[in-house]
Protein backbone atom coordinates (compact mmCIF):
# COMPACT_ATOMS: atom_id res chain seq x y z
CA UNK A 1 0.00 0.00 0.00
CA UNK A 2 1.65 3.34 -1.00
CA UNK A 3 0.60 6.12 1.41
CA UNK A 4 0.05 9.60 -0.18
CA UNK A 5 2.32 12.55 0.99
CA UNK A 6 0.10 14.58 2.62
CA UNK A 7 -0.96 11.31 4.71
CA UNK A 8 2.44 10.76 5.50
CA UNK A 9 3.03 14.01 7.16
CA UNK A 10 0.01 13.46 8.92
CA UNK A 11 1.23 10.66 10.52
CA UNK A 12 4.89 12.09 11.36
CA UNK A 13 2.97 14.95 13.05
CA UNK A 14 1.54 12.31 14.93
CA UNK A 15 3.93 10.16 15.36
CA UNK A 16 5.83 12.96 17.09
CA UNK A 17 2.65 13.93 19.32
CA UNK A 18 2.95 10.42 20.37
CA UNK A 19 6.62 11.38 22.26
CA UNK A 20 7.74 7.51 22.59
CA UNK A 21 11.00 6.27 21.13
CA UNK A 22 10.94 4.02 18.31
CA UNK A 23 6.90 4.90 17.12
CA UNK A 24 6.56 5.31 13.81
CA UNK A 25 2.99 5.22 12.48
CA UNK A 26 3.86 5.19 9.06
CA UNK A 27 5.00 1.26 9.35
CA UNK A 28 2.81 0.30 11.66
CA UNK A 29 0.17 1.09 9.25
CA UNK A 30 2.43 -0.39 6.03
CA UNK A 31 2.51 -3.73 8.46
CA UNK A 32 -1.08 -3.59 9.27
CA UNK A 33 -1.66 -3.58 5.25
CA UNK A 34 0.46 -6.28 4.48
CA UNK A 35 -1.20 -8.33 7.46
CA UNK A 36 -4.85 -7.44 5.88
CA UNK A 37 -3.41 -8.42 2.43
CA UNK A 38 -2.40 -11.68 3.87
CA UNK A 39 -5.52 -12.74 5.75
CA UNK A 40 -8.24 -11.54 3.23
CA UNK A 41 -6.99 -11.48 -0.23
CA UNK A 42 -9.13 -8.81 -2.00
CA UNK A 43 -8.10 -6.39 0.68
CA UNK A 44 -8.41 -2.66 -0.56
CA UNK A 45 -7.41 -0.73 1.80
CA UNK A 46 -8.78 1.20 5.39
CA UNK A 47 -9.84 4.16 7.34
CA UNK A 48 -8.88 4.94 10.72
CA UNK A 49 -10.47 7.87 12.77
CA UNK A 50 -9.85 9.52 16.21
CA UNK A 51 -12.58 10.94 17.74
CA UNK A 52 -10.50 12.96 19.98
CA UNK A 53 -10.68 16.72 17.79
CA UNK A 54 -13.74 18.21 16.52
CA UNK A 55 -14.22 17.39 13.37
CA UNK A 56 -12.33 14.01 14.15
CA UNK A 57 -9.55 12.69 12.52
CA UNK A 58 -9.90 10.63 9.61
CA UNK A 59 -7.87 9.05 7.00
CA UNK A 60 -8.55 6.81 4.51
CA UNK A 61 -6.40 4.72 2.41
CA UNK A 62 -6.14 2.57 -0.57
CA UNK A 63 -3.79 0.18 -2.32
CA UNK A 64 -3.04 1.27 -5.65
CA UNK A 65 -5.18 1.88 -8.55
CA UNK A 66 -8.15 1.23 -6.34
CA UNK A 67 -11.28 3.43 -4.81
CA UNK A 68 -14.39 3.90 -3.24
CA UNK A 69 -15.99 2.63 -5.30
CA UNK A 70 -14.61 -1.05 -5.73
CA UNK A 71 -15.35 -1.42 -1.98
CA UNK A 72 -17.95 -4.44 -1.55
CA UNK A 73 -17.82 -4.94 1.96
CA UNK A 74 -16.39 -3.33 5.34
CA UNK A 75 -15.33 -4.38 8.97
CA UNK A 76 -15.21 -1.65 11.68
CA UNK A 77 -13.53 -2.30 14.59
CA UNK A 78 -12.78 0.18 17.98
CA UNK A 79 -9.32 -0.76 19.21
CA UNK A 80 -9.32 -2.18 23.02
CA UNK A 81 -8.18 -0.05 25.63
CA UNK A 82 -8.29 2.95 23.75
CA UNK A 83 -10.79 5.21 24.97
CA UNK A 84 -11.45 3.92 27.95
CA UNK A 85 -12.39 5.66 31.40
CA UNK A 86 -13.43 8.89 28.51
CA UNK A 87 -10.00 9.93 28.72
CA UNK A 88 -7.99 9.06 25.99
CA UNK A 89 -9.93 9.48 21.70
CA UNK A 90 -11.71 6.37 20.64
CA UNK A 91 -9.51 4.94 18.17
CA UNK A 92 -11.97 2.69 15.29
CA UNK A 93 -10.55 0.94 12.26
CA UNK A 94 -12.79 -0.01 8.83
CA UNK A 95 -11.28 -2.31 6.99
CA UNK A 96 -12.49 -2.41 3.34
CA UNK A 97 -12.22 -5.58 0.80
CA UNK A 98 -13.15 -6.29 -2.40
CA UNK A 99 -15.52 -9.50 -2.48
CA UNK A 100 -18.86 -9.57 -0.03
CA UNK A 101 -18.71 -11.34 2.76
CA UNK A 102 -14.61 -11.54 2.87
CA UNK A 103 -14.17 -10.63 7.11
CA UNK A 104 -17.10 -12.87 8.27
CA UNK A 105 -14.81 -15.04 9.43
CA UNK A 106 -12.12 -12.35 10.31
CA UNK A 107 -14.89 -10.60 12.41
CA UNK A 108 -15.56 -14.20 14.03
CA UNK A 109 -12.04 -15.41 15.16
CA UNK A 110 -11.51 -11.57 16.75
CA UNK A 111 -14.34 -11.75 18.59
CA UNK A 112 -13.36 -15.44 19.83
CA UNK A 113 -9.66 -14.21 20.31
CA UNK A 114 -10.48 -11.07 21.92
CA UNK A 115 -13.31 -12.55 24.10
CA UNK A 116 -15.41 -9.38 22.80
CA UNK A 117 -18.77 -9.53 21.69
CA UNK A 118 -19.49 -10.14 18.17
CA UNK A 119 -21.58 -6.76 17.72
CA UNK A 120 -18.62 -4.72 18.56
CA UNK A 121 -16.99 -5.89 15.12
CA UNK A 122 -19.64 -4.52 12.62
CA UNK A 123 -19.77 -5.80 9.19
CA UNK A 124 -20.93 -4.13 5.76
CA UNK A 125 -22.16 -0.72 7.65
CA UNK A 126 -19.38 1.58 6.88
CA UNK A 127 -18.83 1.70 3.09
CA UNK A 128 -16.98 4.49 2.06
CA UNK A 129 -18.83 6.99 -0.39
CA UNK A 130 -17.32 7.36 -3.59
CA UNK A 131 -17.73 11.22 -3.23
CA UNK A 132 -16.01 11.91 0.11
CA UNK A 133 -12.44 10.74 -0.98
CA UNK A 134 -10.22 13.53 -0.20
CA UNK A 135 -13.02 15.46 1.39
CA UNK A 136 -11.62 15.07 5.14
CA UNK A 137 -9.42 18.07 6.46
CA UNK A 138 -6.04 16.85 6.99
CA UNK A 139 -4.53 17.07 10.32
CA UNK A 140 -2.78 19.93 9.62
CA UNK A 141 -5.51 21.58 8.88
CA UNK A 142 -7.68 20.71 11.76
CA UNK A 143 -4.79 22.16 14.12
CA UNK A 144 -4.00 25.30 12.65
CA UNK A 145 -8.47 25.79 12.76
CA UNK A 146 -7.81 24.44 16.41
CA UNK A 147 -5.17 27.16 16.78
CA UNK A 148 -6.82 29.79 15.39
CA UNK A 149 -10.17 28.90 17.69
CA UNK A 150 -7.87 29.59 20.88
CA UNK A 151 -6.36 32.24 19.41
CA UNK A 152 -9.95 33.85 19.08
CA UNK A 153 -10.66 32.57 22.65
CA UNK A 154 -7.17 34.40 23.83
CA UNK A 155 -8.92 37.24 22.72
CA UNK A 156 -12.55 37.15 24.42
CA UNK A 157 -14.33 34.91 22.24
CA UNK A 158 -16.63 32.26 23.32
CA UNK A 159 -15.80 28.77 21.28
CA UNK A 160 -19.04 29.15 20.29
CA UNK A 161 -18.42 32.31 19.01
CA UNK A 162 -14.27 32.29 17.61
CA UNK A 163 -16.06 28.75 15.32
CA UNK A 164 -18.98 30.95 14.35
CA UNK A 165 -16.65 33.53 13.19
CA UNK A 166 -14.06 31.57 11.33
CA UNK A 167 -17.69 29.76 9.68
CA UNK A 168 -18.74 33.73 8.60
CA UNK A 169 -15.32 35.10 7.84
CA UNK A 170 -14.87 31.82 5.43
CA UNK A 171 -18.21 32.27 4.13
CA UNK A 172 -17.77 35.90 3.66
CA UNK A 173 -14.52 35.53 1.88
CA UNK A 174 -15.16 32.82 -0.23
CA UNK A 175 -12.50 30.37 1.83
CA UNK A 176 -12.11 27.43 4.11
CA UNK A 177 -11.94 27.43 7.55
CA UNK A 178 -8.73 26.36 7.12
CA UNK A 179 -7.45 29.56 5.14
CA UNK A 180 -9.12 31.78 7.83
CA UNK A 181 -7.21 30.18 10.52
CA UNK A 182 -4.27 30.49 8.58
CA UNK A 183 -4.98 34.73 7.97
CA UNK A 184 -5.73 34.78 12.04
CA UNK A 185 -2.21 32.89 12.78
CA UNK A 186 -0.14 35.02 10.33
CA UNK A 187 -1.84 38.30 11.96
CA UNK A 188 -0.59 36.91 15.37
CA UNK A 189 2.95 36.48 13.93
CA UNK A 190 2.70 39.91 12.83
CA UNK A 191 2.25 41.48 16.38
Amino acid sequence: MKIAAVLAADLGILTAALDEPGADLAKSLRLLAADATAAISTFLGLSVTVDGSDPPFTFTTFVESVGASDVRTSLRLALPGVGDAGVLPVVAIVLYAGSPGAFVDLAADLAWLTARNPSEFVLDQHLPAAAESGTVPNLFEVSVINQAIGALIGQGHTPEQAERHLTAEGADAGISRHAVGLRILAGLNER
